[in-house]
């Protein structure tokens, strides 16, 4: 691998295709038309070599946790996309693959009449081995680009500890990464280029949703949210919300899940329907107090940012052996520890356990897709204390939120999991049975702070979901070497 500039990463050594028809942008992870670094410079890769551009999307069954309530999101974000691609004069090129039968070298195929390959540069989930596979088998250059962040993910050189070592040397730097960011112009136009796709999927408009997702084989069990949907409309839809109602006191109400008092953005930056950048320029532009917007913007660039330090730098972020060495040693010295009351995994998946906060926390995710911020560090507390040790709770958080959140599979999750066992957090006192010197957290104490009575009964007004439990073992994904370079 070359790095070509900070955000730009050369994945191969081959020679640029003379013959080529046009340049591909493989977009897997950045699902969106602007405020966009991948997009741009494949926009400059195609005008500097005068050809037009094809942006190539697929979405197929297997990926990990593949389902009704991920597909239906995912989906929901296409048509707009095909719209505004078409305007820009790009062909875009859509292909949702359904079962085992259909078939898998999409991206080598239009691999083979491109100059070069531009694709998405993620840390996280299974974005880095597909890349790896891309490159392997390429004919042609493929460039990798990081447009994850406000600061690029290679002003770092290491791990940092916690948010309080990454935010000063992001403080420095940061001026420099908050001009706008626009989108070139394409010069050569050519919005209904053929190209080597046959099985390209066109009959993606909203009404058609169900029936496309109904026909592939995933696991239909999760439902599609019924509040929170996918696409750059409804993020740009809830960021303006957000500016309006609730920025202005964000750094008061940010931690009571009782009243909508966060951002509820996190699910359109996992997928890319909404980036930072567009974010941030916002929130400095709003007439707002500059109290609020300090706090967001702590979350939104510190603390985000330090998640994808995580997956970047440390190979073990998927497990615990990432931990620091002193949470490592105070759960050694607790593993025996009686635990106050050892629930099954279904009475923990089905929120059927004796706390009625936690529980309304996991019918929250179940039922929506998301877990209020403030409410999630409880979810993952108490099921530590539930579980017979410290990696089956791991497992089972994992399993739960990457099977059911919306923002699932991110680099952020696997940091706010990790947190609940001492990760990006420091050593705490008093020394409890099962925690440690691990942060404590309890329903009773939180229960103070809010309305919780009201969170609770809001929690039971979406409609119910039926679960049905699956292995906590990671299902089968492009790891496995079973499948192709990614389609």
């Amino acid at each position: 691998m070359t790095q070509i500039d900070e955000r730009t990463t050369l994945l191969n050594d081959r020679a640029e295709n003379n013959e080529a028809r046009y340049v591909l942008y493989f977009m897997q992870i950045f699902k969106r038309t602007s405020h966009n670094f991948a997009l741009n410079f494949a926009i400059e890769a195609a005008n500097e070599r005068k050809l037009p551009l094809v942006v190539y999307e697929g979405l197929k069954y297997y990926y990990p946790w593949a389902s009704d309530r991920l597909h239906t999101y995912i989906l929901e974000g296409v048509e707009e996309k095909r719209s505004a691609f078409a305007k820009q004069g790009i062909r875009y090129v859509f292909y949702l693959q359904r079962n085992e039968r259909d078939p898998r070298d999409t991206v080598a195929r239009l691999a083979n009449d491109a100059a070069l390959v531009v694709t998405d540069d993620f840390p996280c989930f299974i974005i880095p081995h597909h890349n790896a596979r891309v490159a392997a088998r390429a004919t042609v250059p493929v460039y990798a680009v990081d447009s994850n962040g406000i600061i690029p993910l290679s002003k770092f050189t290491k791990e940092e500890f916690a948010a309080r070592t990454i935010r000063p040397k992001i403080n420095r730097v940061l001026p420099e990464y908050l001009e706008p960011l626009t989108t070139p112009e394409l010069h050569t136009r050519a919005p209904e280029l053929e190209v080597n796709c046959p099985e390209e999927t066109r009959d993606t408009s909203l009404e058609n949703i169900p029936g496309l997702v109904a026909s592939c084989a995933i696991d239909h069990s999760v439902t599609p949210s019924p509040r929170y949907h996918g696409g750059t409309k409804n993020a740009r839809a809830r960021l303006t919300y957000f500016l309006e109602k609730v920025l202005p006191r964000y750094d008061e109400l940010r931690n009571d899940p009782s009243i909508d008092g966060t951002s509820r953005l996190s699910s359109y930056l996992h997928f890319g329907f909404l980036s930072a950048h567009e974010i941030v320029e916002a929130v400095n532009k709003s007439e707002t107090p500059q109290a609020g917007k300090d706090a967001f913007l702590e979350e939104l660039i510190v603390r985000r940012e330090l998640g994808y330090n995580m997956t970047r730098f440390n190979p073990a972020h998927t497990s615990l052996d990432s931990l620091p060495d002193w949470a490592k040693k105070t759960m050694n010295e607790h593993a025996a520890d009686p635990r106050p009351a050892l629930l099954s995994r279904e009475q923990i998946e089905s929120a059927q356990t004796y706390d009625a906060l936690w529980d309304a926390t996991q019918r929250e995710l179940l039922r929506t897709g998301e877990i209020h911020n403030y409410a999630r560090m409880l979810w993952g507390k108490l099921v530590i204390q539930w579980c017979a040790t410290y990696e089956e709770a791991f497992a089972l958080l994992e399993y739960m939120n990457n099977k059911y959140a919306l923002d699932g599979r991110n680099p952020n999750s696997y940091a706010g999991i990790l947190w609940c066992f001492g990760k990006h957090d420091r050593a705490w006192g008093p020394v409890r049975p099962v925690f440690g010197k691990l942060r404590y957290m309890t329903s009773q104490s939180m229960a103070r702070k809010f309305n919780a009575r009201k969170y609770i009964e809001w929690t039971h007004e979406f409609p119910a979901l039926a679960v049905e439990s699956t292995t906590l073992d990671k299902p089968p994904d492009s790891a496995s070497g079973e499948v192709e370079q990614g389609i």
